[in-house]
């Protein structure tokens, strides 16, 4: 083989490993953002879970007993307060997310203590929100799980594929699934 034909080789190799590379950093890339938008997904669904309990303690007094109502919409209110770190600021914050699954575990608790079985039009509202949470929190840690898999080759880590961005972190709280354990 002549000079130029290992040059054409080496330079195909190199344009070959740069396409790979600029893929794969893509792919590290759609990751992230779909962690973010499942992140966003589970934060409206928490709030609606918490809107609706709240809904609920106050306004069935047929339903609870004024304890149980009182525990639910205290629980429901802390929820609602709790900080939602923004994504750009939640490099620094993580107390907040931390608190937050506190708060949350603690507003599922109060859930399954407060509610009568049955079937009413509100009860039927707090267990489709719920039923929400779960399915938003499992596609959320799901994302996350996938997109830390794929940080851990050593390619991504050693080209920096993943730039500055964070890593992911799962949300751990419980979510009243049946294992106890939310995910």
């Amino acid at each position: 083989m002549t000079a130029v034909t290992w040059v054409l080789a080496a330079l195909l190799a190199l344009a070959a490993l740069a396409g790979w590379l600029s893929a794969t950093a893509q792919r590290v890339d759609r990751l992230h953002r779909r962690v973010e938008t499942s992140r966003a997904a589970l934060d409206a669904e928490l709030t609606r879970r918490a809107s609706a309990a709240l809904e609920f303690a106050l306004e069935s007094s047929d339903h609870l007993d004024p304890a149980s109502a009182l525990l639910l919409a205290d629980a429901a209110t802390t929820s609602l307060d709790a900080p939602r770190t923004p994504a750009a600021l939640r490099e620094a914050n993580d107390a907040d997310d931390a608190h937050r699954w506190r708060v949350e575990s603690d507003l599922t608790r109060a859930l399954a203590a407060a509610l009568p079985p049955g079937d009413g039009e509100g009860l039927a509202r707090v267990a489709d929100a719920a039923r929400r949470v779960q399915l938003a929190r499992r596609f959320h840690n799901d994302a996350v799980v996938q997109t830390r898999r794929l940080r851990c080759k050593r390619i991504v880590r050693w080209a920096h594929l993943a730039g500055r961005a964070r890593v992911p972190e799962t949300a751990d709280f419980l979510d009243g699934d049946d294992d106890g354990t939310g995910s």
